[in-house]
């Protein structure tokens, strides 16, 4: 992904919280998305459906993909662990949440 892009994808359960990483925007939401919804940042119509795509063979439950200056903070928000932060992914790197609830991430 290219530099100051991210996405983020997900199911029913999950959120995904968008934030950059630079000194003067740490910790700031920049984009918040759950349920069924997709978060995206400076991308264009095909880039999008490029990604969609991705997800979709991903067969992941939630997906996030990060380029440098961004990080996304994937949440439950249903059952025990509701409100806890998962997993974090950024600045390189791809991060899928599978049907076993289990984290694969692969940075470039």
């Amino acid at each position: 992904m290219e530099e100051g892009k991210a996405f983020c994808n997900g199911g029913e359960g999950w959120t995904c919280t968008i934030t950059k990483t630079d000194a003067s925007q740490a910790g700031k939401p920049f984009s918040k998305c759950g349920g069924s919804c997709t978060c995206v940042t400076d991308a264009s119509v095909n880039q999008v459906l490029n990604l969609e795509q991705t997800l979709e063979s991903s067969a992941g439950k939630e997906f996030c993909k990060c380029g440098e200056g961004w990080k996304c903070v994937i949440s439950k928000t249903e059952g025990p662990e509701a409100g806890n932060n998962f997993f974090e992914c950024g600045e390189g790197c791809v991060c899928v949440i599978d049907e076993t609830n289990s984290v694969k991430i692969e940075c470039l």
